[in-house]
């Protein structure tokens, strides 16, 4: 059997474990939390999910608890700690394979030291962007002349800007093939709002994206955005429209349903691939940084500025 671990069992993570049941791998599992209410809210949620395969569960407190040696673990913290708890779990276990959430780190200086650590240990890493991994997506990826730039939108109203930006990032990303890209944040509002996880917070307004090969980005989250919130994707002759809430989508009108899944249906297909193969669909942690650092130092510099302090190196977002 393997060893697995989750490390958070918030919102997020209790919806990893109940992935995690549907496995078919043999695993042993760990639960890691120092917050007793959230391992038993992960519990209660663990035992409504119907066991694949053999498995068996322990939930602990404190990281020097999990086993010496670990196959698969998935930090699904806030941002805030994660870059310690990466330290604190290489150096209390010897670990094969890991799945960060993101947003990856709220400081720069993390993305360095934490990618230097884990190739020291040898520890292959994924973030969990997972569009890529839909077959929505890949099935539009095809439909992409990359001959012409593309040009790609969502808007909505407050769904994130700042946290969720980067999964829109990793999309862009997946289907341009570029690694990189420049900001333009002149479109934000000069306001910060309270995200919906404490300590944490937001923006709104529009980031406009642009990489080397004339793709580009636009991502936009007002109060009160009038419309249907959607990816509009226009390239060369087609225009594609991407309803996710709805789950479908058209391609110059031609109307396509897809069912878009839930985290507590995906992880389980990411745990099998990853302890099987060796690999998932998931973008490499070396990817995610890259696509990570433009826009965090960005909003870093925006955020500083807001609160007119320039030498904090915190990001506040998740």
């Amino acid at each position: 059997m393997y060893n697995v671990a989750i490390i958070g069992a918030g919102q997020l993570g209790s919806r990893h474990l109940q992935a995690m049941k549907t496995a078919s791998s043999s695993l042993n599992i760990w639960v890691m939390d120092n917050h007793e209410e959230s391992l038993k809210v992960a519990k209660q949620r663990y035992e409504e999910i119907p066991m694949i395969g053999e498995k068996s569960i322990e939930y602990v407190g404190s990281i020097d608890l999990l086993p010496q040696q670990l196959d698969l673990v998935i930090i699904a913290t806030g941002s805030k700690p994660r870059a310690s708890i990466v330290k604190k779990l290489l150096e209390c276990s010897k670990v094969k394979y890991l799945v960060l959430e993101k947003v990856l780190f709220p400081q720069i200086s993390d993305y360095e030291e934490i990618e230097n650590l884990l190739k020291k240990n040898q520890v292959l890493t994924w973030v969990n962007c997972p569009r890529r991994m839909f077959g929505m997506y890949q099935e539009i990826k095809k439909h992409i002349d990359h001959t012409v730039p593309i040009e790609i939108s969502y808007e909505g109203e407050n769904w994130g800007l700042c946290c969720n930006a980067i999964h829109m990032i990793d999309l862009f990303m997946y289907f341009t093939g570029e690694t990189q890209y420049t900001l333009d944040l002149s479109s934000l509002t000069d306001s910060i709002e309270e995200s919906k996880r404490e300590g944490y917070v937001e923006m709104t307004g529009t980031i406009n994206i642009k990489t080397p090969h004339g793709n580009t980005l636009r991502l936009t989250s007002m109060n009160g955005f009038k419309g249907a919130p959607g990816l509009v994707i226009k390239n060369k002759d087609n225009k594609i429209f991407v309803d996710e809430a709805k789950g479908e989508w058209n391609i110059n009108e031609e109307q396509h349903l897809y069912c878009l899944p839930y985290q507590s249906q995906l992880t389980g297909i990411v745990t099998d691939e990853i302890l099987k193969t060796g690999g998932c669909m998931l973008t490499p942690f070396e990817l995610s940084s890259l696509y990570h650092q433009p826009i965090i130092r960005s909003l870093l510099e925006k955020y500083n500025k807001l609160i007119n302090d320039y030498n904090n190196k915190i990001l506040p977002i998740t």
